[in-house]
């Protein structure tokens, strides 16, 4: 099953819903007694559990499986939303946000390990939420347990016999593979009865299996477990250098496999048939082939594996367009073809006015079409604007202080191009607006001021320019404590202080390395943001 055509889809919309789930678990914190914005949340993480389950990335299906585990206590009232709840929620969307970007830059799930943050949600759930602390692993035994609590049972309290007819085909592999030092295995996986989606939770097994060997194969065969014709199990034989117990743990890590039932299949001592599993290719018997070749469909997957290895970090970006500026480009596009079937028809008899007239009319269309064009490559600032209220959130606790994001402009548009990059420049003015000019709440108290700051973010077009302006009530910038600091590094004498006007002064704070701050902390004193 090629999923590698899906990647783009699968990463665009992975986005969307994740910046929908912030928008959402930061309205949750606001309201903690809103239903629909847990119903809300759990929709995203299941369906985001759903896309990533297709596509094989095993670490962000089971986050969000076990998000939905929380959310369902949650929807059913069964435990009370709290901050620690929406915090460990906050966590998840990070190391999902940390996923989607290493799929989108590498095509493959980062290496960090989650372990924790599941044992964590796992928990809440078995606590029923009623610790009013953050929930931390038990011990260290706990931290570093599979998520997947089932155990395997190759004894079995299900019937251990297989359905997998193994054929001449099937045989040869298994003796070359035995040669070469490898094992042969049948292989019963039982799904948990909750499962959702099958044929997903399947096509994760068949990935995990084919890391450590081949699939020569499946029970039932791989188009009908593709449709979900199956029920709770499917078989797979299976050609590996890993022993059998291994083989079972790689698959119980998976999240919703019940059992495995495992048998070694050792020629002369299992039965076989021979009727042949139908495959792309006979399998080569001659003395020059190597002692274990996989078949024919492995090969090529092989293959594509490393042109895609190749293709890393190649995803093309993508511009979502309102369907009204692509008719209207359309539209565009038909007018131009009419009026080049007028051209045509102008032959030299025809009067100068009448090409006079189709010159001016070509001329206003494809300055339409140019405008068109240019618009479908405008997109809502609203993009870029949307992470600073978590950031904003973060940073207001961290702190200690109390602060408000005031948004406005939203809608404004701007090239896709800068919206990539206005992103970090923004970023570092609003954390030093935070950080720097916003005063701690009793300084902000003693001066008269509200208890809260407020950083107000603006876009507003202006001509055929858009502005976007950054402006905090903190106490301003220190013109005096400027100049000292850059008098002590260095960057001005004495002498040219005393004739710098207040910009001047002002622009010091882009030079490199420069910080008035006293103390190097995660936020501020390195000198790098606002240069």
């Amino acid at each position: 099953m090629d999923m590698s055509q899906y990647m783009e889809i699968f990463i665009d919309e992975s986005k969307e819903h994740l910046q929908h789930m912030n928008e959402i678990l930061l309205n949750l914190e606001k309201t903690p007694e809103d239903l629909a914005l847990i119903n809300e949340i759990f929709r995203i993480a299941h369906t985001i559990k759903g896309m990533s389950g297709t596509m094989g990335f095993n670490k962000v299906a089971t986050l969000t499986h076990e998000m939905e585990n929380v959310l369902h206590l949650v929807r059913n009232k069964e435990i009370p939303v709290s901050a620690i709840i929406i915090d460990v929620i906050f966590e998840c969307f990070d190391a999902l946000e940390n996923q989607i970007t290493s799929i989108e830059n590498n095509g493959v799930e980062g290496s960090s390990d989650y372990t924790s943050l599941v044992n964590k949600l796992i928990q809440i759930i078995n606590t029923k939420g009623a610790s009013d602390k953050a929930p931390e692993a038990t011990d260290a035994a706990q931290a570093s347990e599979p998520v997947n609590t089932a155990k395997s049972n190759t004894s079995g309290n299900l019937d251990s016999e297989f359905n997998i007819e193994i054929g001449q085909a099937q045989e040869h592999v298994i003796q070359k593979a035995n040669e070469a030092g490898m094992n042969a295995l049948l292989m019963k996986i039982v799904l948990q009865s909750s499962c959702m989606l099958k044929a997903a939770r399947a096509f994760i097994v068949f990935n995990t299996l084919e890391q450590f060997g081949e699939i020569i194969g499946s029970y039932p065969i791989a188009e009908e477990i593709e449709d979900e014709k199956f029920d709770s199990n499917f078989e797979v034989l299976y050609v590996t250098r890993l022993d059998a117990k291994t083989a079972e743990n790689e698959i119980m890590n998976i999240s919703e496999i019940e059992q495995v039932i495992t048998e070694l299949v050792v020629l002369g001592e299992k039965v076989m048939v021979d009727k042949e599993v139908s495959l792309e290719e006979p399998i080569p018997t001659s003395a020059d082939t190597p002692l274990f070749e996989a078949p024919a469909q492995v090969q090529k997957a092989e293959k594509k594996d490393e042109k895609e290895k190749t293709d890393k970090g190649k995803t093309a970006k993508t511009v979502r367009v309102d369907i009204d500026r692509l008719d209207n480009l359309m539209n565009l596009v038909s007018e131009l073809i009419i009026i080049k079937t007028r051209l045509e028809d102008n032959d030299s008899t025809s009067s100068k006015q009448n090409m006079g007239e189709a010159i001016e009319y070509l001329e206003r269309i494809t300055t339409s079409l140019h405008d068109a064009v240019m618009k479908v490559r405008m997109v809502p600032v609203e993009r870029t604007f949307n992470r600073f209220p978590r950031m904003v959130r973060d940073l207001s606790k961290d702190l200690g202080k109390g602060i408000k994001l005031l948004m406005s402009g939203e809608e404004t548009e701007v090239d896709r191009t800068v919206i990539d990059e206005i992103g970090d420049p923004l970023i570092h003015l609003i954390r030093n607006s935070i950080d720097h000019g916003i005063e701690s709440p009793e300084e902000r108290m003693n001066a008269g001021k509200p208890e809260f700051g407020t950083v107000a973010l603006r876009a507003y077009p202006d001509g055929n320019t858009v502005v976007i302006e950054v402006e905090d009530d903190g106490a301003g910038i220190n013109a005096d404590r400027v100049l000292g600091k850059a008098i002590s590094k260095g960057l001005v004498t004495t002498k040219e202080a005393e004739i710098m006007t207040h910009q001047e002064i002002v622009n010091l704070l882009f030079r490199p390395g420069f910080s008035t701050a006293e103390v190097i902390t995660d936020l501020s004193g390195r000198g790098v943001g606002l240069d």
